[in-house]
């Protein structure tokens, strides 16, 4: 049963209740009013009657008391029916009828109050019919301490019972219509108090099953009201406790992929130069290929590949200093020294090749890790070397703008592929239209150390391709 059909229940009951109580106390109390009237009527009309039996019995001194009261009897009860509106009889001493108009109904009455009238007592019998009531006074005629009879007054009493039901209507309209309205009152101030209650409870179940997106009233100041509040509160850390555990499991899962990623890239790139030395060196040691020109081409590749895998350690080793928690003191830095040592230390690769770097450099002081820094910079004009393609020259250019330093290196290539643009930074990135090597972690270490210095790093593709790298002054 719901809280609010509880308190609706006991309300009803106890109203229910107190109503009998209360119309059972109010009909006893009108009721013995009514009869107190009733008794106090009839006592003032024994002692009127007495009196009025008393002077008509003395007034004949010279008869018996009783002979008197046989002779008179007739006008008595006419005396007494006419002046008090009610029926009479009057009875010797041994109860025997002398004269009365009551009805045998009433006599029966009567008869039942014979031995208290007979012991010199006044009696009074109510009897109550459907829609009124009788007062039958029955009382024994003293005169001068002589017993001389018995007189029985039936009166009714009708105009008097029809007030007292008629007060006991209004009171029961009168108890009605107040239950009526204090039970509306009640029940919208249940329905009141047990709303929040009942949308608390709903708002639970909802979070129970997972909507984190409720909303409930929280007006007021009551326990209700402290309720809902400390409600939207849980509700609050619950959600966030629930949005960064699913983040951090985002996150690990996608620690997770990227790891098994990089773990099968490394086995890859490891495998292939190891692949080329072993299958070179097999057909050397064997002597299967009779061929100088094969042998020394052998010997070639097997160091190129053998140079490949020891750059391939050195970026592992680098890779692996990145997640390290030891970092490099930072500090201000000439930049313009550095990027021009830089350069010098790529010129002797650069002829190599036929290339030549022009230099067009600004002054600026940073603050940064000047070794890494430097290693962005040798990895960017080690690749501009490697990549380039339909010219003769390298530029690498520094300005400051906008509170930060910015370095270019340009070189005329080929446009990189799209799909190894578009994840440019990622490690082993290889295309999936040809069989070349990946472009292994030169710049995904580069990436990552300008991120750590709260820089950037873009490239722009096209025949022409530019890296610029912002460091914040």
């Amino acid at each position: 049963m719901k809280i609010r059909d509880k308190f609706i229940t006991g309300l009803i009951f106890i109203l229910i209740v107190s109503m009998i109580v209360m119309n059972v106390a109010i009909t006893h109390v009108l009721k013995s009013n009514m009869e107190n009237s009733i008794n106090n009527f009839l006592k003032q009309v024994m002692n009127s009657t007495h009196e009025y039996v008393k002077y008509n019995l003395v007034t004949n001194s010279f008869k018996d008391k009783k002979e008197s009261l046989v002779e008179e009897g007739n006008y008595i009860i006419k005396h007494i029916s006419l002046n008090y509106e009610c029926k009479c009889d009057i009875r010797d001493i041994n109860y025997i009828l002398i004269e009365g108009n009551v009805s045998e109904e009433f006599r029966n009455i009567t008869k039942k109050s014979k031995k208290v009238a007979m012991d010199g007592k006044a009696v009074v019998d109510l009897k109550y019919r459907y829609n009124g009531v009788d007062a039958i006074l029955t009382y024994p005629i003293y005169i001068d301490n002589e017993y001389v009879g018995i007189i029985s007054i039936v009166k009714n009493y009708d105009s008097k019972y029809r007030d007292y039901k008629n007060t006991i209507n209004i009171i029961n309209i009168i108890e009605l219509g107040t239950f009526i309205v204090i039970f509306i009152f009640l029940f919208l101030r249940t329905n009141k108090i047990t709303k929040p209650i009942t949308e608390l409870t709903d708002a639970i179940k909802k979070l129970g099953y997972g909507d984190y997106n409720i909303s409930i009233a929280e007006h007021g100041k009551d326990e209700v009201a402290i309720l809902a509040r400390e409600f939207i509160n849980m509700r609050d850390k619950i959600k966030e406790q629930i949005e960064t555990i699913e983040s951090e499991k985002n996150k690990v899962y996608k620690l997770e992929q990227g790891r098994k990623e990089f773990f099968n890239s490394v086995t890859h790139e490891l495998k292939t130069p190891l692949t080329a030395i072993s299958g070179y060196a097999e057909l050397l040691l064997t002597g299967m290929v009779k061929d100088k020109d094969f042998d020394k081409r052998a010997i070639e590749r097997i160091y190129s590949e053998s140079d490949r895998l020891h750059k391939l350690v050195l970026d592992l080793i680098e890779v692996s200093k990145g997640m390290s928690v030891i970092k490099e003191e930072l500090n201000y830095i000439d930049m313009k020294e550095l990027i021009i040592q830089s350069c010098n230390d790529m010129n002797i690769k650069s002829e190599k090749y036929s290339l030549k770097i022009i230099q067009n450099i600004s002054e600026g002081t940073v603050k940064v890790q000047q070794d890494k820094i430097r290693q962005v910079l040798i990895n960017i004009i080690d690749n501009a070397i490697k990549y380039s393609y339909g010219g003769n020259e390298i530029y690498v250019n520094s300005y400051v703008s906008d509170n930060k330093y910015i370095i270019e290196v340009i070189n005329n290539s080929n446009p990189i592929p799209d799909e190894i643009f578009n994840s440019i930074f990622e490690p082993f990135i290889k295309s999936n239209n040809d069989n070349k090597d990946s472009r292994g972690l030169g710049l995904y270490l580069c990436n990552e150390i300008v991120k750590e210095h709260d820089g950037e790093i873009t490239i722009e593709n096209g025949s022409l391709i530019k890296v610029k790298i912002y460091l914040i002054i």
